[in-house]
Parts: C-alpha cells; structure tokens; sequence
C-alpha cells in the first residue's frame, strides 16, 4: 500500500519538523512518498524518511495552475490514502486526490490560521477541502478553531497531539553549550527559538527585553530562526527595532540552526511571544530539555504549559507582563530548577512519539476503511 504526504513548505518550522518525526512511525504501515510546493531546506532530513520526493511549484499566485500535474503524480503512484498539511496542500491536495479518485484524504491542522480570519477566505478554504474525510488537530484549541471556524464537524476531528524523541534532548552540557556560543556561565541568558514572522512578535520581545536589561545589564537574547512570511523587509525591521531599543550588543540573531537542544542547554530559559499558536512545538522541546519557558497564554501553549507549575504564561502582546516574567525568572535559579524539572517530567509523560505515531497509522486504516465502503 503507497501513502503520499503533501506539504506546503520544507522550511524549517514545526510542521516540518513534526512531519519528520511521524513518517519513521508510518512506514511499516504503508511505502510513504512526498510532494512538496516551496522551499528545500528541510529536503536531505525528509529523502532518508520516504522512497520517493517530488517538488511541483504550487506557491505563489499561479499555483493552481500546477493542479493538472500533482493530479497525475496521485493518479500513477495510485495511493490508498493522501494527507495534506498546511493551507495551500491542504487544499490543492484535496481538489488533485479527489479529481484522480482517491477518496481517503487526511488534513493535520498545525495552527490557527490567521489568514483564514475572513469569511471569503474560510469559504474558499472549505469549497477546496470538501472531500477531506478525516482532520487531525494538534491541541484541543486546534480542534475548536477548525470546528467553530472553519465548520469541520467535530466528529470528522481527532486531537493528535505531537510527539518528540527525548534522545535529543538528555544528557545536555550547559557549560560545553556555553563555551561554543562564547558565553560567559554568568550571563543570564533567554532563547527564542522562532521564524521571524509576525505570528511570533519578536517587537513585542524586544521591547519586553529592553525592560529586562535595565535590571539584569549583562542579559542575553538568543533569536534562532529565520523569516518565511515576514519578508526581508519584516526582519530589517526587527533589525532597527533592535538598534531603536539600544540592544545591539544583547541580542544574537542566529538564523536557522539545526542544534535546537544545543542552544536549549545553554539557556536559562525559553521564551514565545506569539499571537496564536497551534501547540507550540518549541514550548514542548524546551520542556524535555528541562527548560522553563516563558510564553504566551495562546492557542495550545496553556495545554502543555501550567502556570507557575511547568512554566509562565503571559498576556497575548503585552511586554511588559512578559519583562516581568522574564525579569523575575531570570532572578531565581531555585524557581527555575523546579519549573524545570517540573517541565521534563510533564514532558516524558505526555509527548509520547510512538502514541503519536500508532495513533495516526490506526486513522489511516479507519479512513482506509470508510472510503471502501
């Protein structure tokens, strides 16, 4: 039996990185291939876990004239089962597979989709996904959206949430991380590890961070990632916001990288000031890394963060709420310890990769199994 994923993108995201975790788990259950419409980044990671990869530039807005070719790609490989992530595979993966026959569609929702917040826009979102049969939601707040906004009905919804290999994330040296960034082990030192788009308010960060720095001179501000959405022109700007707020020497923008558990032992702590969030994948790594974070009270975060128990939960776009809380967790190694330790063990509990994994193969064979009849 053949499955084939369709992606949007292969930047470096959550989505993506979740996907790369699942597909290892998928393949006893079928021979897996993928499509994918723009960027390569990710490309190496996903070819060592399909058999066969395929990119069709369906970005941008002629994409859609592309339609015709992923519908002969899913009419020869002749799959019992196509699954879409992200907006724009969601929906010319759903027109393509249904155009060919197939009739066993999946969707993962892996946000809350700002871009969705018209009423033209869910109704076209809707009018293309309509042969979907089943949709995986990665947190509770994911599962409401898709069924209060997008009117998925809730018995078509299942919460998968996501799951990590601890492996990466145990054993970790603090010190060794320290001495490769050029850190002092003094330096308080905060890691946002997030795209530079404006989903993540890195503005209001920076400006929580300002107010940081008049208490604790010598702080640190670790930014890993890079803009997909946002623009050249969005990162210039959180460039001279940074220069604006005199924080030029505190802040290190450290593009993407690949040693997320790396950066994680060298931080006292993890921080997300995002307007929405799906689940908040990096809030879930910071946890198996013993890390507290620091985030906003949005989307799933609350689902995978407990007040003052595993982390702190701020206000959506209020820096000083989120100073406070940096400040104040910064100042208290104790407090941090526990939130911490809290956090792994919440972590080793809940974000069970191979749960994940079952839990998506046995969908596949129910959804399989409906389209038959």
């Amino acid at each position: 039996m053949r499955v084939l994923q369709i992606v949007t993108s292969l930047a470096v995201g959550g989505a993506q990185r979740h996907l790369v975790e699942l597909l290892p788990g998928l393949r006893e259950f079928a021979d897996i291939d993928l499509v994918y419409f723009r960027d390569h980044d990710l490309r190496p990671e996903f070819e060592a876990c399909v058999e066969r990869i395929a990119h069709i530039p369906m970005a941008g807005p002629f994409g859609a004239v592309r339609l015709p070719r992923l519908a002969a790609l899913i009419r020869r490989g002749r799959y019992a089962l196509v699954h879409t992530h992200l907006l724009r595979a969601d929906m010319y993966g759903a027109l393509a597979a249904r155009a060919v026959g197939v009739r066993a569609i999946v969707s993962t929702k892996h946000n809350i989709e700002a871009r969705l917040e018209s009423s033209s826009a869910r109704a076209l979102h809707a009018l293309a996904t309509r042969p979907t049969r089943r949709t995986i939601a990665i947190s509770e707040a994911v599962a409401g959206w898709t069924n209060q906004q997008l009117g998925v009905p809730r018995d078509r919804i299942e919460v998968i949430r996501y799951g990590l290999d601890s492996g990466p994330f145990s054993g970790l040296d603090r010190a060794a991380a320290r001495r490769e960034l050029g850190i002092g082990a003094d330096v308080p030192l905060v890691l946002c590890p997030a795209r530079l788009d404006p989903q993540k308010r890195h503005d209001v960060l920076l400006r929580a961070f300002a107010q940081v720095r008049r208490k604790l001179g010598n702080a640190q501000l670790l930014c890993a990632g890079e803009t997909q959405l946002g623009g050249p022109a969005y990162r210039a700007g959180l460039l001279q916001l940074t220069d604006d707020l005199d924080l030029r020497d505190a802040v290190r923008w450290l593009g993407v990288r690949a040693d997320i558990p790396n950066l994680m032992a060298a931080a006292d702590l993890v921080v997300l000031a995002s307007d929405w969030e799906g689940l908040g994948l990096v809030v879930m790594e910071a946890a198996m890394a013993s890390r507290p974070v620091v985030a906003t009270a949005v989307g799933g975060v609350p689902e995978i963060v407990e007040h003052n128990q595993t982390g702190v939960l701020t206000p959506q776009g209020d820096a000083q709420a989120l100073a406070s809380a940096l400040t104040a967790t910064l100042l208290d190694s104790e407090r941090r310890l526990r939130l911490g330790s809290a956090a792994r063990r919440h972590a080793a509990e809940t974000f069970d990769l191979e749960g994940m994994r079952a839990a998506t193969r046995a969908l596949y064979a129910t959804v399989i199994r409906d389209a038959a009849a």
